[in-house]
């Protein structure tokens, strides 16, 4: 667990910096980027469960199942954390044509979300589904739903158009690279030559370990990575992490890159500012799943734009706290609670009045 000293020390050093006013209008001026999030469509699904003993015959759990929780993952979920900071959010992205599952998906977002999905012939909607135990919430296993082919053809053409579109009227892209077949080398260059602040995460998950790394951008603005996708991509496994994050950010030429840690918080390198770390400012952890892409969204907002290095790592942390608070992706990152949680760390005295009535009202006083 992160020691109390270690927030204490950056609670203060965060407040010797930077005043409460300047980190909320720092908050308040995300609203007026253009955001283009791209990556694949993940249907998440937990089928909950109670164990029941060993089947009679079979060396096997045998479990009753209880009920079924549907929730918009992937790129879906960053576009709704999103469209919380910013006025205008553009989601582009693929579904399968066999389940396509389209009218859950689109209910799944917010409304002001403008979503184009192309269509991935003889390929379903990817569904990923985990079997929970009701009780411990531990997960058991998972099954997942999904094709191993690069989106190509026709599905690919009609993927490019309309990223070439959404590209020339936006100011920053998140690209979601889950390493499922949706960013194929053709797609990848246009987004390197064409987004105006490219940010980027490459998922390590049980599809693509190994092949699927870092190197697959050779350039971008941003990148907000797990330590383990870092490590994957530079082949160490062991030693000190920062000569990684600063040679990783000299290849690729980004301003920064921050690197989330699980408990021991983040650490961002600035190319110009050096290195600075946050603690874990989550209280209730319930589940991981989703966390990385709700630091990467707030995280992206922030650095694109141009907020102090400190402040991006604290907005970060604070939309993963949210995030590891519910399971999955049930909720989607809200404002008023991380203007709350802002002003409770720069100190209530400084806090405005208007937050200060927020506040109270969100505590019931």
């Amino acid at each position: 667990m992160i020691q109390t000293s270690q927030r204490s020390d950056f609670l203060r050093s965060i407040r010797s910096r930077h005043t409460l006013r300047e980190v909320l209008d720092g908050l308040e001026s995300l609203s007026r980027l253009r955001v283009c999030v791209v990556g694949e469509t993940i249907v998440d699904e937990y089928a909950y469960c109670n164990a029941m003993g060993k089947s009679g015959k079979e060396p096997m759990l045998v479990t009753r199942f209880v009920s079924c929780d549907q929730q918009g993952g992937g790129a879906l979920a960053i576009a709704n954390h999103m469209a919380e900071f910013s006025q205008h959010v553009e989601l582009i992205s693929c579904l399968g044509e066999k389940d396509s599952r389209e009218d859950f998906v689109r209910s799944c977002l917010r409304p002001e979300i403008k979503a184009t999905f192309i269509t991935q012939h003889d390929a379903p909607t990817i569904v990923k589904r985990r079997y929970i135990d009701s009780y411990s919430l531990a997960k058991m296993f998972g099954v997942y739903q999904i094709s191993d082919e690069e989106l190509q053809g026709d599905d690919e053409l009609s993927f490019i158009d309309a990223l070439e579109t959404a590209l020339s009227a936006c100011d920053l892209v998140v690209v979601a690279d889950y390493g499922h077949g949706l960013i194929t080398r053709r797609v990848n260059d246009l987004l390197v030559s064409l987004s105006p602040f490219l940010s980027v995460n490459t998922q390590l998950n049980a599809a693509n370990t190994g092949y699927h790394t870092l190197s697959k951008y050779p350039r971008a603005d941003f990148v907000c990575v797990h330590e383990g996708e870092l490590r994957m991509d530079a082949r160490q496994l062991h030693g000190d992490l920062r000569p990684l994050m600063v040679s990783t950010t000299r290849r690729m030429e980004l301003d920064s890159l921050m690197v989330t840690l699980g408990n021991r918080g983040t650490m961002l390198y600035n190319r110009s500012g050096g290195f600075f770390s946050c603690p874990a400012l989550a209280n209730k952890v319930l589940e991981r799943v989703g966390a990385g892409d709700a630091v990467l969204s707030l995280s992206s907002l922030a650095s694109a734009a141009g907020l102090a290095p400190d402040i991006i790592n604290l907005l970060g942390n604070l939309a993963g706290a949210q995030a590891v608070a519910v399971m999955g992706n049930r909720s989607s990152i809200r404002k008023a609670p991380m203007v709350e949680s802002i002003s409770l760390i720069m100190g209530k005295a400084a806090m405005p009045n208007g937050l200060k009535s927020m506040a109270a009202s969100r505590n019931g006083g």
